[in-house]
């Protein structure tokens, strides 16, 4: 992947990553209701209630004020996000696509929505496998917004993922506060509301056309291909971290244009990762490491092929998978 690739791809990811800022929840009730209730019951507020409000995200010294407005209109979410400070720019979801709004580049960028995570995102249903890798905790009664939440502690039981620390509002059961935790239990990143409205009429009104921007410059890349994960591949994952199992694998093309880049995503049911691998274009490739918030990147070059891993895990893990990828077509035999 070529350094604007790179920096295409990251800054795309800035105008994304708050949609990934939240990785659990929980919700109202009776002070005997176990951290499983509480996650359950949140993971149906956030899809499921119609609301608005304003949060703040504290990322790498950087704070960013943003507002919210969801909600589930003909069964389908929708949901609108728009910058208070810095740069403008919106960032809308529906069902299908995600659609990001630059004015300040008079640019549209618009992809597929890939997955059911919505903003706040939520932690999936299994917590029975999950509860292998993360221990689950029901701290206490804590105060976010001018509301009472319940505090929930998620610790991951290896080095290989990060830890959050949620306030969930005891009335509605949505997430009002969340840190995400390195190894020694400091926020990576932190998102807060100040602000939180929740009503039954809230419409998002999460839908643009191209008429609405006229003079704006549409970047709508060709939707992937995906290919079966049973299906052969050149390529091995020697060492991932426990728990981490292929999901997806797909083949998109290039931010060159010149060359398709296979993407694979690993999952261990919360934390997600990316590799990106694609025909290096020059000799030598891209080598280096970035980060963005508690989003890490590493790119090297593997037998003639740039190799890019992101994912909001911590970097070591980043570093660790790339290192455990080999180009199995080089000694004749894919997996």
């Amino acid at each position: 992947m070529t350094p604007n690739a790179r920096r295409t791809m990251l800054n795309h990811r800035h105008c994304l990553v708050l949609l990934l800022g939240l990785a659990s929840g929980a919700v109202a009730g009776a002070d005997e209701k176990g951290v499983d209730a509480w996650i359950e019951q949140m993971a149906q507020a956030v899809h499921g209630l119609a609301y608005e409000g304003t949060f703040v995200y504290l990322h790498d010294n950087q704070l960013e004020s943003m507002h919210i407005t969801h909600s589930m209109e003909n069964g389908e979410d929708q949901e609108r996000l728009l910058s208070l400070n810095g740069a403008p720019r919106e960032v809308i979801r529906n069902t299908d696509s995600v659609i990001c709004i630059l004015p300040d580049a008079k640019a549209v960028s618009v992809s597929r929505r890939a997955n059911d995570r919505t903003f706040p995102a939520v932690l999936p249903m299994n917590m029975d496998e999950l509860s292998a890798y993360y221990e689950f905790r029901l701290v206490g009664d804590g105060r976010m917004a001018g509301r009472p939440a319940k505090e929930i502690a998620v610790i991951p039981k290896d080095k290989y993922r990060y830890g959050y620390r949620i306030f969930v509002d005891t009335e509605h059961g949505l997430p009002l506060k969340t840190d995400t935790l390195n190894e020694l239990g400091e926020p990576v990143t932190q998102l807060m509301f100040t602000t939180l409205r929740v009503d039954p009429s809230i419409r998002a009104h999460a839908h643009k056309k191209q008429d609405d921007y006229e003079s704006y410059t549409w970047i709508q890349p060709e939707p992937a291909r995906e290919i079966p994960i049973t299906e052969r591949m050149d390529w091995k994952f020697k060492q991932l971290p426990a728990g981490f199992k292929l999901k997806v694998r797909a083949l998109r093309s290039g931010f060159s244009g010149d060359t398709d880049v296979e993407h694979f995503v690993f999952s261990d049911g919360l934390a997600t990762l990316s590799v990106y691998i694609e025909k290096a274009l020059e000799e030598g490739g891209l080598n280096e490491e970035s980060h963005m918030g508690a989003v890490n990147a590493f790119g090297t070059q593997i037998s003639g092929h740039q190799v890019t891993v992101v994912g909001e895990v911590p970097a070591l893990t980043v570093r660790y998978v790339v290192n455990s990828i080999e180009y199995a077509a080089a000694n004749g035999a894919g997996q």
